[in-house]
């Protein structure tokens, strides 16, 4: 059952990516932040808090890349999927090419680990599992070949599982770590590469759909945004984006599913929560003021059918069911119930566009 979910929500996932614009609007949020990082470092260190499929992880170092030429980059990814984390590693040897200076880290581990896997031998009796890619050559052909050979493949399959427990969380079989740089850049990343970070903590992490949108605030703070929080340089700032949902979509769920509320809380619950209860030296960090912004639904041209979920109408309902992150017994539940669920579908068909929100603000550390 908990693996099937997972697969299920992973479907989704795909559809999403693919038949909404979220990914480059988040990019274009993210980008002006990119632009105002400090310009007086040798080096800047970035976090991915989850990476996804990897293009808005590729799209961070394109535009650090533009504001930041110069300046040494250390991206770590986040990211428990297997299938994403070759998504995300696909990526990577254009970026290699267009900013040598770059070391990328990837790891598994969960948000309150983050701080450790650099250092740490083992985390919670689990050896941490460590590879290191010297790319050798100074082309994007042959730096592909290096990140999709055996060696790294064999690793990722050996190490970076998962395992879901009797509630359908999911969780690392082994705590992982991978290092990809150039060889001709080694000397000026050398000092990165065996780095505790103790003192050294990261400039910008950004924090993408990085918890469930109907979690209470608290346990948001608790599990995500606070040990993100402790992660932050001084000057750094933590971005969090979020699904609010948006208006249409809101109102297709309300109909099919009446007692849920997909979308309890925002930002503004969460900075009050920050503010009224202090996560560690809470005092230290200012909050921006949340904004919102919005993407669509894209029908396919001239085509009735996509790729995934079949006909136009079903392929948003799955998309208005991966924002809402409606539970399976309840979908099946709907679905028996065909009276209602033809007057959802009525109502999918009715709404000329879907539009999503989400919602963006900033954590700071002044000091």
């Amino acid at each position: 059952m908990g693996k099937k979910r997972f697969f299920d929500d992973r479907l989704k996932y795909l559809s999403f990516i693919q038949n909404t614009g979220e990914k480059k609007a988040i990019s274009k949020e993210i980008y002006s932040y990119i632009a105002n990082l400090s310009q007086n470092k040798s080096y800047l260190r970035l976090l991915d808090a989850g990476t996804g499929d990897g293009t808005i992880n590729s799209n961070i170092i394109k535009s650090f890349h533009r504001y930041h030429p110069y300046t040494s980059l250390l991206m770590t990814g986040k990211e428990i999927s297997y299938e994403d984390l070759k998504n995300t590693l696909e990526k990577m040897p254009d970026r290699f090419v267009e900013h040598p200076n770059l070391l990328i880290t990837m790891t598994n581990v969960k948000f309150s680990e983050l701080g450790l896997v650099e250092s740490a031998k083992k985390i919670k009796n689990k050896k941490i599992c460590e590879f290191n890619l010297i790319l050798k050559s100074d082309n994007s052909f042959d730096f592909n070949q290096q990140i999709s050979g055996n060696r790294i493949s064999n690793f990722i399959k050996k190490n970076w599982g998962i395992e879901i427990d009797n509630k359908g969380r999911t969780s690392y079989s082994n705590p992982c770590i991978i290092r990809i740089y150039r060889e001709d850049n080694k000397r000026q990343l050398k000092q990165f590469l065996n780095n505790d970070y103790e003192n050294n903590n990261y400039d910008l992490i950004v924090a993408s759909q990085a918890y469930r949108a109907a979690s209470p605030v608290k346990l948001k703070v608790s599990n995500v945004i606070g040990p993100l929080m402790r992660l932050l340089n001084k000057s750094g700032r933590l971005l969090i984006t979020h699904s609010l949902g948006g208006e249409n979509v809101q109102k297709i769920l309300k109909v099919g599913f009446e007692d849920i509320e997909a979308f309890p809380n925002q930002a503004k619950d969460i900075i009050e929560f920050l503010k009224n209860n202090p996560f560690g030296e809470n005092n230290i960090y200012t909050f921006s003021k949340p904004k919102n912004y919005n993407f669509q639904f894209k029908k396919a041209p001239d085509q009735t059918v996509t790729e995934l979920f079949g006909h136009n109408t079903d392929a948003k309902w799955a998309n208005i069911l991966y924002v809402g992150q409606i539970p399976e017994k309840d979908i099946q539940q709907l679905e028996k119930n065909t009276k209602l669920y033809n007057k959802v579908k009525r109502m999918i068909d009715k709404t000329a566009v879907i539009e999503f929100k989400n919602e963006i603000f900033a954590i700071t550390k002044v000091r």
